[in-house]
């Protein structure tokens, strides 16, 4: 009823600034949140990616093609899906996925989705090294250790590190989606003051311009690692 009476009146139409100085600061206070999920999550999506990338690289048998089915499904489907199907689903059958907090339930997905896209960008950085330092590796005695540490892993941390960051980016993005199970980030914050309003137009304009700027000040970190690198070469 408070919804139809509001949505019948002319206030709907006009925007106050007033409103939206006063949610911004509400908005604005969940960053830590948001900035917590994407600090968990890229550093286990790292773990997970470089893994995969390690097992493609070297075509393990049968765990290469598990990781193959593994990253096909991660990149094939959407993260809502795979949020509910752990939350929810697995949840069923899994005493621990069951305790966890929305908040870890969150950073695993995030986890285990971005882990799949990132091993793509480090298992293309570690074929971009030419095989023929490789062999002139060999020829000088390298061992397989020496020559991963030395010759493959400087060479395909530059090559990697632009497409790794922006993949942080979109983790960014991501965690709007920690609302939908009660995680009570910048989403999470609009939800609730949008229930309390009914002020949604200020409300999700003020979400907007907080990850705006969190992209922009990223986006501009991206340009200038992306710079440094290649100017490595």
């Amino acid at each position: 009823i408070k919804l139809y009476l509001f949505m019948r009146t002319g206030r709907k139409k006009m925007f106050k600034v007033s409103y939206f100085m006063e949610v911004l600061p509400i908005i604005a206070s969940k960053v830590n949140i948001t900035f917590q999920l994407t600090i968990a999550a890229t550093v286990f999506a790292l773990i997970v990616g470089v893994i995969i990338a390690i097992i493609g690289y070297y075509k393990v048998p049968v765990f290469y093609q598990f990781t193959r089915l593994y990253v096909s499904i991660m990149r094939g489907t959407p993260v809502v899906a795979q949020l509910y199907f752990f939350y929810y689903g697995v949840a069923l059958y899994s005493a621990f996925v069951r305790n966890m907090t929305p908040l870890i339930a969150v950073a695993v997905v995030m986890s285990l989705n971005m882990g799949a896209f990132m091993s793509e960008s480090i298992r293309g950085a570690l074929l971009s090294v030419d095989e023929g330092q490789k062999e002139a590796a060999y020829s000088l005695g390298m061992t397989n250790f020496q020559l991963i540490t030395r010759i493959i892993i400087p060479q395909a941390v530059r090559i990697a590190l632009p497409p790794l960051f922006n993949d942080i980016i979109n983790l960014i993005k991501m965690t709007s989606l920690a609302f939908m199970l009660g995680v009570p980030d910048i989403m999470g914050a609009a939800k609730i003051e949008g229930a309390r309003t009914f002020r949604y137009f200020e409300i999700y304009a003020a979400v907007m311009l907080v990850y705006w700027i969190i992209i922009l000040l990223l986006g501009f970190i991206h340009k200038v690692l992306e710079k440094k690198c290649a100017n490595m070469y």
